[in-house]
């Protein structure tokens, strides 16, 4: 019994290994519904580099902020499945004292867990869902 428990323990830390980091930078205004853009980039683990744009409806909020986020990709199955419409998952979200944190996840099973710093006036809300496109050349 106590073998099965260990495998399924080794196996749980192996789904938490990312795919893939990124960085994102998002500029959000409110007043009432507000939208959220901005651009990131995606390295997967073999150093492949890809560019991508956001936008996005946000929670109702009064305020301007930019954020900026690091992150993990996980659930990457191809690089195709990044692309899509992300919405939070209720997990890991956190803002205050100028720090947040958020999974978001898509429709193909892409998780994107964010961690970054906030600026601006409105600390209340989180982006609850966002589009990403890649940037073509």
């Amino acid at each position: 019994m106590g073998l099965c428990i260990l495998i399924s323990m080794a196996a749980g830390q192996e789904k938490n290994i990312p795919d893939a980091t990124l960085t994102l930078t998002a500029t959000s205004v409110r007043l009432g519904m507000g939208w959220t853009w901005g651009e990131g980039h995606l390295t997967l683990l073999d150093g492949t580099e890809y560019d991508f744009r956001i936008s996005g409806l946000d929670v109702i909020a009064v305020g301007i902020r930019q954020a900026i986020f690091l992150g993990e990709v996980y659930n990457l199955n191809a690089v195709q499945d990044f692309e899509g419409t992300y919405r939070q998952t209720g997990t890991g979200v956190a803002v205050g004292m100028g720090r947040a944190r958020q999974a978001l996840r898509n429709a193909k099973g892409v998780t994107l867990r964010l961690r970054g710093a906030v600026k601006g006036v409105d600390f209340k809300s989180a982006i609850s869902g966002m589009k990403i496109r890649f940037v073509e050349d």
